[in-house]
């Protein structure tokens, strides 16, 4: 029955392009647009997940990991003329360098430092990447970024990224759940859970913490690739504390360590503005009290409530 209901999930996922244009041709772009930014949102939040919701450590460096690889993959493809499936190799790898450099020195502070550092981090990446026009071009952004091309097929149509970002959601999320529920995944949580107890039973908890930062960074740093792949354009703006305020709510307000929670507050809370662009007046209004009363009525988490359905039942 639940293998039944994954199928169906998948089907529907896979046919959205056709649904939606049988539904509402009318708004095929934009609705297209929006699963796009869902699933490349869901699929960045997986990845800083990795890092706040199973090693514990609040990380708000991540804007700048998807900024290097969106940097790196933008100007490789633009300065370089590199072929797509390079600069999208070298993207995470970039990322990947730079969250094991920062990674050294920020995880000897504690806690609350760490936090602050890794916003000081993000915050020395975009005036760097808004004043070194020499090479990030600045304000004047990065251009004419091509579209991704893997052989003679090229990606151009909006079904077409929409399929390279539901796939990408899909590897994505099966490394997630790879790394956080075996061996590796009880080490993640031995050292967010205690510390102290986990490097009694032998667990490095730096080795862990520097992992899990490593690998989040790297693919955010992915994604960033894809991200600037699909948009065509790259402006400094794109690495702003507002994609961390935005991957916080995610995080947080869908379920922290969850896989279904994460992948339900990214999509709630990247559809839900889009939705309320209706109300333009009272559109941040409507979205604070959302906000207020998600975390009120469900403090874990609305993933929670699917959780509790079952048990309930019985």
């Amino acid at each position: 029955m639940r293998a039944g209901r994954w199928i169906a999930a998948a089907a529907v996922l896979a046919g959205a392009p056709w649904i939606v244009a049988a539904v509402a041709p009318g708004q095929q772009r934009y609705i297209l647009h929006v699963l796009i930014f869902t699933a490349l949102y869901a699929a960045l939040a997986l990845s800083y997940d990795l890092v706040v919701g199973h090693v514990g450590s609040l990380s708000l460096a991540h804007p700048a990991f998807f900024g290097v690889g969106a940097y790196a993959a933008a100007l490789l493809a633009t300065e370089a003329r590199w072929p797509f499936a390079w600069a999208l190799a070298a993207a995470p790898a970039a990322a990947g360098l730079v969250a094991l450099l920062i990674g050294v020195p920020m995880f000897r502070l504690t806690e609350h430092s760490f936090a602050m550092g890794t916003l000081g981090f993000a915050l020395v990446t975009q005036i760097v990447a808004t004043n070194w026009v020499d090479v990030t071009r600045g304000p004047l952004c990065v251009t004419g970024i091509p579209k991704p091309q893997l052989g003679a097929f090229r990606i151009a149509t909006l079904p077409a990224f929409y399929w390279l970002a539901l796939a990408t959601l899909a590897l994505i999320a099966l490394l997630y759940h790879g790394l956080t529920t075996f061996r590796l995944g009880r080490a993640f949580h031995a050292v967010r859970d205690n510390e102290t107890l986990a490097a009694a039973a032998a667990i490095d908890p730096l080795k862990y913490r520097m992992l899990a930062f490593a690998i989040g960074g790297a693919l955010a740093g992915g994604i960033g690739a894809l991200y600037v792949s699909y948009v065509g354009v790259l402006c400094p703006g794109e690495l702003g504390v507002s994609l961390s305020v935005n991957l916080l709510v995610m995080v947080f307000l869908g379920g922290v360590g969850s896989l279904r929670g994460v992948l339900i507050g990214a999509a709630a809370f990247t559809a839900l503005p889009e939705i309320l662009r209706m109300a333009p007046t009272w559109r941040m209004v409507i979205y604070g009290l959302l906000l207020l009363v998600i975390v009120i009525r469900w403090p874990e988490g609305v993933g929670t409530v699917l959780r509790r359905r079952p048990s309930a039942a019985a």
